[in-house]
C-alpha cells in the first residue's frame, strides 16, 4: 500500500507536465514498447525504456524512449456482481473500455491494464497518453549513457493466461 504523501507527489508530477507536451495514440497490440519504473519498487508509474525493432510503436513514430506514460486504456468488469459463482471464481458477462490513470500505479497493475486491452473482450488495440519529460528523444540504438536497462515485455493472449516477462539486459 502506498502512503497517501506518495500518492500526492506522483499526482503532482503528473499535473506538472504541460498540456502541449501530451499526446494520445492508439496502437494495436503487442505495442512494442518497453517500459521501466519512473522510481524502481515505487508506485509511481512507467516511462519507456525501449522500442522493439519493427514494433507498432516504431511504425508509428509518435512515442519516443523517455516519454511518461500517464493513462492507458482498460478493460474493466462489469458491476458489483457477478453473474454467477463457480468455484472460488466470479464470471461477469459485461464489460467495458476505460481510461485509467496509470502516474500513480505500480508496473505490475500498469502491464495488467494494457494486457486487459485483448481480443478475449474484442480488443486489438491500446489507447495510450503520454508525455514528454526531459529525458525524452528518439530512438537511441545502443548509446553510451545507458549501461543496463530493465525491460519488460507482456504476453497478452488471453486475459487468463496473461504473465509479465521479465528480461535484464545490457547495452
Amino acid at each position: 500500500m502506498i502512503s497517501l504523501r506518495h500518492a500526492i507527489s506522483c499526482l503532482l508530477l503528473a499535473a506538472a507536465t504541460p498540456a502541449s507536451a501530451r499526446y494520445r495514440v492508439r496502437l494495436r497490440t503487442p505495442l512494442g514498447i518497453a517500459f521501466e519504473e519512473v522510481e524502481p519498487g515505487k508506485a509511481c508509474g512507467v516511462v519507456v525504456a525501449d522500442l522493439v525493432d519493427g514494433g507498432n510503436a516504431e511504425h508509428d513514430g509518435r512515442i519516443w524512449v523517455g516519454d511518461r506514460l500517464l493513462s492507458t486504456s482498460a478493460v474493466v468488469l462489469g458491476g458489483d456482481s457477478a453473474l454467477l459463482t463457480v468455484g472460488g471464481g466470479r464470471q461477469f458477462t459485461n464489460w467495458k473500455r476505460e481510461l485509467i490513470p496509470a502516474t500513480a500505479m505500480g508496473f505490475e497493475e500498469i502491464m495488467a491494464a494494457i494486457g486487459s486491452n485483448s481480443g478475449r473482450f474484442g480488443y486489438v488495440d491500446c489507447l495510450l497518453e503520454l508525455a514528454r519529460t526531459d529525458s525524452s528523444g528518439a530512438k537511441k540504438k545502443n548509446s553510451p549513457a545507458v549501461w543496463q536497462t530493465l525491460h519488460y515485455s507482456i504476453m497478452t493472449n488471453e486475459l487468463s493466461a496473461m504473465r509479465v516477462e521479465h528480461t535484464l539486459t545490457t547495452s
